[in-house]
């Protein structure tokens, strides 16, 4: 159960899992190598995923117009609108990257990070409360791919 919108452009070898949902205008480019996309994830309107080696975690939300570019994404992250990673960046799971945040080529950020800034910063450890935040942005989109599904 997953949803391709059909003003997206997804490659034919990226690796989707189940319930993936990638929204109108996102392009997701595997021609300089393999993407993989872990199950429950949400990829929002005019993202940007491409690179070799991009690795996305299950439970991933990606904010409208991010782009993740050749780096690995943990699972449980929340990635901000407009956020950009670069080429080698890893994200540990259960993080969140701030609106606008620019990680940088080759930054390895710790499980459990608030990450903020240009370029990107630690700023703290996930509160109880983050972690809930990055539960429901994923849990939202699962919800809605199977209201859309009991409509069909």
């Amino acid at each position: 159960m997953s949803f391709i919108h059909p003003k997206s452009d997804v490659d034919k070898k990226v690796k989707l899992s189940p319930n993936t949902y990638i929204a109108a205008f996102a392009a997701i480019r595997a021609d300089e190598g393999e993407i993989r996309i872990g199950k429950c994830v949400s990829i929002q309107e005019s993202c940007v995923v491409h690179g070799p080696g991009v690795e996305i975690g299950d439970n991933v939300t990606i904010g409208h117009g991010a782009i993740v570019h050749g780096c690995k994404v943990g699972s449980n992250v929340l990635v901000g609108m407009h956020a950009t990673l670069l080429t080698g960046c890893e994200i540990g799971e259960w993080s969140i990257i701030a609106a606008g945040a620019l990680v940088p080529e080759g930054m390895k950020i710790p499980p459990r990070s608030v990450v903020m800034g240009l370029p990107a910063k630690v700023v703290r450890q996930c509160t109880d409360a983050d972690i809930e935040r990055i539960k429901f942005s994923s849990q939202s989109y699962l919800n809605k791919l199977e209201k859309m599904n009991k409509k069909d």
